[in-house]
């Protein structure tokens, strides 16, 4: 067989389990083109794949982080006219299994857009509110955690691992539950590689 100089013909591919342990090594701290070198692709590729792969979904499948505007636009398409490139996170206002309210929020310019999916008031985001306002959001982010003059506030704080009172922090680790109703809040992100440290 005749060598290749050019190194050309069909190029090695990775698959999702490995792009995830990539992943997970490029957010330790590791390069991109130190990673590239060790798995056998050019650095090119790698950014390629980890841009072109399918966003990364937390282990209980709550909590979604897309890395390429791609992806982000693709989850995000049921937003018609907004540019989603704007807003980092969305949230999805669920009762048990069916989305009610969908959320694109900007904390960086206090900004959201809602949509609502239901006709039942009860089960929205902002009721009866078609166009909420950042007082309104978040009004309504402390209405899904907990009151800030809750007793025993701290040690509430402590038991789910949060150092201080902060609403979005805290429907990070508990998605919003209450044990009185069925409603919960999915969260998706748009990080991208370039910008891995960005604040929402």
């Amino acid at each position: 067989m005749a060598h290749n100089e050019r190194g050309a013909g069909r190029k090695r591919t990775l698959s999702k389990e490995t792009l995830l342990e990539i992943r997970r090594r490029h957010e330790a701290g590791e390069t991109l083109t130190a990673l590239a070198a060790m798995y056998g692709v050019s650095r090119q590729t790698l950014h390629r794949s980890l841009n072109e792969s399918s966003p990364e979904e937390s282990a209980s499948g709550e909590r979604l982080i897309c890395r390429s505007l791609k992806e982000w636009q693709q989850l995000n398409r049921d937003f018609p006219g907004v540019d989603v490139r704007d807003y980092r996170v969305r949230m999805d206002y669920m009762n048990d299994t069916a989305c009610c309210t969908r959320l694109l929020i900007s904390f960086q310019k206090q900004q959201i857009v809602a949509a609502n999916e239901t006709n039942v008031p009860f089960h929205r985001a902002f009721g009866i509110k078609a166009r909420p306002t950042w007082e309104d959001f978040e009004a309504f982010l402390e209405e899904r955690c907990m009151p800030k003059a809750r007793d025993r506030l701290r040690l509430v704080l402590e038991d789910i691992g949060v150092d201080s009172y902060d609403p979005m922090a805290i429907i990070e680790k508990t998605q919003g539950r209450m044990a009185e109703d069925k409603q919960w809040l999915k969260l998706s992100y748009f990080v991208p590689m370039e910008q891995e440290g960005f604040h929402i």
